[in-house]
């Protein structure tokens, strides 16, 4: 074994028995059971859900000990979202659907109440006969709702190409719908469009169908966010940075409530767990310390987009950005995006997995735009995306619930994690199979 391996083998081990207590597991899911709790509201923009998480996260903030970068732990901002806070409703020739279970609604959809008859997207005539499009791309569909059913049209990019086209509402109807046996999931737009649209799931829809009636109440809506930023001074002013996104979905309609268990509740009540541990850290850190929880990320990333353009600090003082999103899965493995961007830091966390015989199956990943450490990789700050993958909870959807959450890899995540920091504050020790120094 080489000496720089033997050292570093040493090094963590004694990292390792330094950890224990640090933690504290009930701290972390106590706080997602809490942040996807109804009192939020899915931490969205109906009922100022994201609003009130914030608050929450200042108090626990203040709980800690961990101080404001600025006169406030708030960040404020503003942007505007597409929202559906009243009625979600469809009936297919009388037959009422579920929302979220039999149907979806496009985050950018408008308004609309009333009954109309349904127009179906008939792929094969059009085919057969050249003249059928040009006839259909002709008709009066303002009084109709287009149903499209994409099975069986063959690959793209044909498929997608149509898809696109009528989806885009190239007929002008009052709505389209567009059937799918998978994938229906909500999500946030910061526009309203000029139609209504909605994903149907193929088993709720009737035979012949030929109506909906359809109740739809939408407000685009100018909304105040904000960010919630702390930190622990150190015996310097470069900054270690924990991330993670807080808001999530919100409601689709007055009923039905997104709770974020996994995304994003699990990554925020992570950044918490870091600050607890290194706030009872005796002695001063090396480095200084932020925790960054954002908001709007579902819109587009725009909180760690905003902070970005608007830093309390030097962006040039951040040595590591460690974001965190949908942690409490595993069983797939532990994704570290940007991984083969910054190699180095993705062989200390594997040496770090090896040597304490963790067993997490880390895989190292190029750069994903899906995120909040996007913003800061495009600064050319050094910026890490960790996510667990897994299959037990689903994405965007109303079952994303505390109860769904295996937790298979958060705890040794956290050890690893935490001994990463400690190496960093330690000469960030790099393992070297080609090196005896």
């Amino acid at each position: 074994m080489c000496k720089s391996k033997l050292f570093l083998t040493f090094f963590l081990s004694t990292l390792f028995f330094q950890f224990v207590g640090a933690q504290d597991f009930e701290y972390f899911k106590n706080n997602i059971i809490k942040l996807s709790s109804s009192e939020f509201h899915g931490r969205g923009y109906v009922k100022n859900g994201d609003t009130k998480a914030s608050d929450y996260l200042k108090k626990q903030f203040q709980l800690l000990g961990i101080q404001p970068l600025a006169k406030s732990y708030f960040q404020n901002y503003s942007f505007e979202v597409n929202t559906f806070p009243g009625k979600m409703a469809i009936s297919l020739n009388g037959k009422k659907l579920q929302p979220a279970i039999d149907f979806v609604i496009n985050p950018a959809s408008k308004k609309i109440s009333g009954k109309f008859g349904i127009s179906l997207f008939d792929l094969a005539r059009i085919q057969s006969d050249s003249t059928v499009l040009k006839k259909y791309l002709q008709s009066d569909f303002s009084n109709k709702f287009v149903l499209i059913d994409t099975l069986g049209w063959g690959k793209d990019p044909f498929r997608k190409s149509m898809r696109e086209a009528i989806s885009g509402n190239m007929v002008n109807a009052a709505g389209i719908l567009e059937v799918v046996d998978t994938g229906m999931i909500f999500s946030v737009r910061t526009f309203q469009n000029t139609y209504t649209k909605s994903q149907l799931r193929r088993k709720a829809i009737p035979a012949n169908v030929s109506e909906i009636q359809i109740a739809i109440d939408q407000k685009l809506i100018s909304h105040k966010a904000r960010n919630v930023i702390g930190f622990l001074p150190g015996e310097t002013d470069t900054f270690i940075v924990f991330t993670a996104h807080y808001d999530h979905l919100g409601h689709m309609g007055k009923d039905t409530y997104y709770p974020g268990a996994n995304d994003n509740a699990s990554g925020t009540s992570m950044v918490l767990d870091f600050a607890k541990a290194m706030a009872a850290k005796k002695g001063k850190h090396k480095y200084s310390y932020a925790f960054m929880l954002f908001s709007g990320e579902e819109a587009g990333l725009l909180g760690s987009r905003y902070y970005v353009g608007n830093p309390l600090f030097s962006l040039s003082k951040i040595k590591q950005v460690l974001n965190f999103d949908m942690v409490a899965t595993g069983s797939g493995g532990v994704n570290i995006f940007n991984g083969t961007v910054l190699k180095g830091e993705f062989m200390l966390l594997d040496t770090i997995n090896k040597v304490n015989t963790f067993g997490l199956e880390l895989k190292a990943k190029s750069t994903s735009r899906s995120s909040d450490h996007y913003p800061f990789h495009q600064k050319q700050v050094p910026a890490l995306f960790i996510l667990t993958d897994g299959k037990e909870v689903g994405y965007h959807i109303p079952q994303d619930r505390f109860e769904k959450l295996p937790f298979n890899a958060y705890q040794k995540l956290f050890k690893l994690i935490y001994q990463y920091i400690e190496a960093k504050e330690n000469g960030e020790i790099i393992y070297s199979t080609n090196s005896d120094r």
